[in-house]
């Protein structure tokens, strides 16, 4: 009996220990696209505007939680960075940003680049290996727990936006579906 119930606590407790193991794992990863959203601004130029802030935008459930915060002490172009979190698009809202969950990819350029202001001032930033090739500009990919870029220079030069010659040598250039 003793014996049992050792082996049900040691268990339970590598169980417990798991989930902390991947819940950290979640963490860092997210940490680490929350730098890549903060460094794309010393990498991407986009053209002048009149906006008092530098908009980050999370559109969909929010996988960052906190993490995501801090970058709000920060600064992009002189501006302070503000940080909004949106079940949909908002009308007026111009983000300079505008990071894409999961749970809205699924045919969102489709469905909402009309409904963007200024959509060719916007960078689309999501997660995902079909995220850039559907008509993003920039994909996160998790290969072997690393999070790499994929960019649809398509997509970019169909903006006013310049990247980087440095952040695209880091990254793997895609194709865009929709154009082929």
């Amino acid at each position: 009996m003793k014996i049992a119930r050792f082996f049900w606590s040691f268990l339970s407790v590598g169980y417990l220990f798991s989930q902390l193991t991947c819940a950290d794992e979640s963490s860092i990863e997210y940490k680490i696209k929350a730098g890549y959203l903060y460094n794309f601004t010393k990498f991407v130029t986009w053209p002048e505007d009149n906006d008092k802030s530098f908009n980050l935008c999370i559109l969909g459930d929010d996988p960052f939680a906190d993490l995501i915060d801090p970058i709000e002490q920060r600064t992009a172009f002189g501006r302070p960075i503000k940080l909004f979190r949106l079940d949909k698009i908002e009308k007026g809202l111009h983000c300079h940003i505008l990071f894409t969950s999961a749970s809205v990819q699924a045919g969102f350029f489709s469905k909402n680049t009309l409904f963007i202001q200024d959509v060719d001032k916007t960078l689309t930033v999501g997660d995902g290996k079909e995220f850039a090739s559907q008509g993003g500009m920039i994909g996160f990919v998790n290969r072997q727990g690393k999070i790499k870029l994929q960019i649809n220079l398509t997509a970019i030069k169909q903006s006013t936006l310049k990247v980087s010659a440095k952040l695209l040598e880091v990254a793997e250039l895609v194709e865009d579906d929709k154009h082929d």
